[in-house]
């Protein structure tokens, strides 16, 4: 297992360095830190897959005002003198203008730097303290933050619930370290004003706890919850709806947009707020991704995290390409570029982006989607928790 992912390594690096120009005064670098490995190495793999081969389409069609566009991708092995170090020559001998951070945690731990060097810095996702940009003037999103995509699934589910006579009664499944849990207890006093009834926390170590499931589970046997948000990895939350599938529960499952992707297709009937377009989704920017994917590689298969990193490079793409490159390109108008988002629409792909220079949320809106035999299906429109 440890060679195949090498070579899967190996294979991105390479594609790394065949999508871009190399280091010429006519390119635009931006950085990269992605996980192969680890608890998010599935998702971050294909994450990187997308934003190498959005590079690829944007630079095969003359580029960000004729200079190509260097993504320069490094492995993000979550160990902190490593990605400072990634850091550090990103910055110093990269100069890039811009940095894109898969890793939750990876981004709160270069915060500090992020600020002192003045990097414009994309985050796949920021607690929602991070969007007060007194604080964090660098820091932006493409999707909105994790207690704004709880805040809407527990409003669908006060919604949407059939439970009438009743307060419907909900759980909250998550791993037990700081990104998994810093906004539960935000979460739970909101939905306790949706008149929801909030059941005891269940905490997933890992998947090796689900081998003694007696323990872990036992509280979600006793409680009987008639929904649960389950916020860990896909792998880790097939592992558990596996584990549940023999227990005796009418529970409903609904999970983060972490959490929900392809890997949970054998499951019908799960739920999943997710913002991002899954692959092949029937939208106006699926168009040039699936052109992409025909055309480069046909015969492989991609998840939402793989146009999670397509877009991710479109919005980059349109950011660079709003900072007045008449005046040279600089970090500083970049960041004023994001502040500038308005309305801005990327094919359906993600809600429309809003960002101002007071809040670098960019949206607080998501759909809910469903697995239906085994597709993953749009079940709602846009629901917004609101600013």
């Amino acid at each position: 297992m440890k060679k195949l992912s090498l070579v899967l390594i190996s294979f991105l690096l390479c594609l790394a360095i065949d999508s871009s120009p190399g280091f010429s005064k006519d390119s635009l670098k931006v950085g990269a830190l992605v996980p192969f490995t680890g608890r998010w190495g599935d998702s971050g793999r294909e994450c990187a897959r997308g934003l190498l081969d959005a590079g690829k389409w944007i630079n095969q069609r003359g580029g960000i005002f004729g200079k190509n566009l260097e993504i320069i991708l490094i492995d993000d092995s979550s160990q902190p003198a490593e990605f400072i170090a990634a850091f550090r020559k990103l910055n110093e001998a990269d100069r890039i203008l811009l940095l894109y951070l898969y890793s939750t945690e990876t981004g709160l731990a270069l915060l500090p730097h992020i600020n002192l060097q003045r990097i414009p810095t994309l985050t796949s996702s920021f607690p929602v303290h991070l969007a007060d940009t007194s604080k964090t003037p660098y820091l932006f999103s493409i999707t909105p933050t994790p207690l704004d995509l709880t805040k809407i699934a527990m409003k669908f589910i006060s919604e949407r619930s059939d439970i009438k006579m009743r307060k419907p009664k909900v759980a909250f499944v998550s791993f037990p370290d700081p990104p998994g849990k810093y906004f539960l207890d935000e979460a739970k006093s909101y939905a306790k004003t949706l008149d929801l009834e909030i059941g005891p926390d269940i905490f997933i170590p890992d998947i090796a706890s689900l081998k003694s499931p007696s323990l872990v589970l036992a509280p979600l046997k006793s409680y009987q919850p008639d929904f649960a948000y389950l916020h860990l990895t896909s792998k880790e939350a097939a592992a558990f709806l596996q584990e549940v599938r023999g227990m005796d529960l009418k529970t409903r499952w609904i999970c983060s947009m972490r959490t929900f992707d392809e890997t949970l297709s054998a499951f019908d009937g799960v739920l999943g707020v997710q913002p991002i377009s899954p692959f092949g989704e029937d939208v106006p920017g699926m168009a040039e991704i699936k052109e992409g994917h025909q055309k480069w590689h046909p015969y492989d298969s991609h998840t939402l995290s793989y146009v999670e990193g397509w877009v991710t490079v479109k919005v980059m793409a349109e950011a660079l390409g709003r900072s007045l490159p008449e005046q040279g390109f600089s970090r500083e108008r970049v960041r004023m570029a994001f502040e500038g988002f308005k309305n801005y629409v990327v094919g359906g792909l993600l809600p429309p982006l809003n960002i101002t220079a007071k809040d670098h949320r960019p949206s607080v809106e998501s759909r809910i989607f469903i697995i239906k035999d085994g597709k993953l299906l749009r079940h709602s429109g846009f629901i917004s928790a609101g600013r």
